[in-house]
């Protein structure tokens, strides 16, 4: 009987976790049927199954099951071996971050850690992934390094600093043919059409609340699920999107649009980098936060370019 070793115990955890071979394979860079092969050490050594194809995908057996959490922690604890006054030189590695942001994050902050990147990291890479239901899982397990964003489902359990505050504007055709000036009635706000944009998995539901509790209520003729593409629909429609003022100086350079202050008081809301107990110490995640806080902390954010 041969020893399982730590390429064996990394293949049972990605299986379990994605409940597929092949997915599996993919997120260890090795081809399908490496893994296969694996799986079938792993099961001759456990004289189980381990996983069992159901639908289209693998279940995990009660060994498997009873097996995941003693995998998990051997795996944490080899982790923390290699790890154990490892110095991190960001000028010569090639590590490669996971980054979980906002669609407004990635407007406004990749273009700016990547020309940091080109300058202090060279090597460095960076993984963006959405923000989702299963963000604080995916943390705890060390797949996402940093999540970046106004994120609520964070703020209880994970570490967290603010980079700056937020407030919200209404964003208009320059050519809408209700809407002149610079100023926006509560009247002539609730009149007209609007868009409502939620990304999944942040706050922003915040405006629609808050409209509730004031007694207003909007038109809402249109729901996107990103920000990305608000501007364009904008410039072409007479509809108003209710968006955050950071965004909105990305946005009015690129189109025929104006920003107006809200006829309301909207709360401001912070946007954080939050980040698991498991990465406080690493001297990767470190430096990672401590290059966001430099570039985005309201007020330092070009000190460092």
């Amino acid at each position: 009987m041969f020893d399982v070793d730590v390429r064996l115990l990394q293949l049972f955890q990605a299986i379990f976790r994605n409940g597929s071979v092949s997915k599996a394979a993919v997120k260890l860079n090795i081809g399908q049927p490496a893994a296969s092969i694996g799986l079938n050490k792993l099961r001759s050594h456990f004289s189980n199954q381990l996983f069992v194809r159901v639908g289209n995908r693998m279940e995990a057996t009660d060994i498997a099951k009873e097996l995941a959490p003693m995998v998990d922690e051997a795996l944490e604890q080899i982790r923390a071996v290699n790890e154990y006054r490892k110095a991190f030189n960001p000028a010569v590695s090639s590590q490669e971050f996971c980054l979980s942001m906002t669609d407004i994050s990635h407007l406004q902050m990749i273009p700016k850690l990547v020309e940091y990147l080109k300058h202090h990291a060279p090597h460095i890479r960076i993984n963006v992934v959405p923000i989702n239901s299963n963000l604080p899982g995916l943390m705890s397990t060390g797949e996402v390094d940093l999540a970046i964003g106004f994120i609520p489902q964070l703020e209880a359990g994970f570490y967290q600093q603010t980079l700056f505050k937020q407030h919200y504007v209404a964003l208009v055709s320059k050519y809408h043919p209700r809407i002149q000036g610079n100023e926006l009635s509560v009247e002539a706000y609730l009149n007209e059409n609007h868009i409502e944009i939620v990304p999944h998995g942040t706050g922003h539901y915040l405006v629609e609340s808050e409209l509730r509790k004031m007694g207003l209520k909007r038109n809402v003729v249109v729901k996107l699920p990103s920000y990305l593409g608000v501007g364009l629909v904008i410039q072409e429609t007479e509809l108003i999107a209710t968006i955050p003022e950071r965004l909105s100086h990305l946005l009015l350079s690129r189109g025929h649009i104006k920003a107006l202050p809200l006829p309301y008081a909207l709360p401001t809301y912070s946007v954080k980098q939050h980040w698991h107990e498991r990465m406080h110490n690493s001297p990767e995640n470190q430096w990672l936060r401590q290059v966001c806080f430099q570039l985005f902390h309201h007020g330092h954010h070009n000190s460092v370019l």
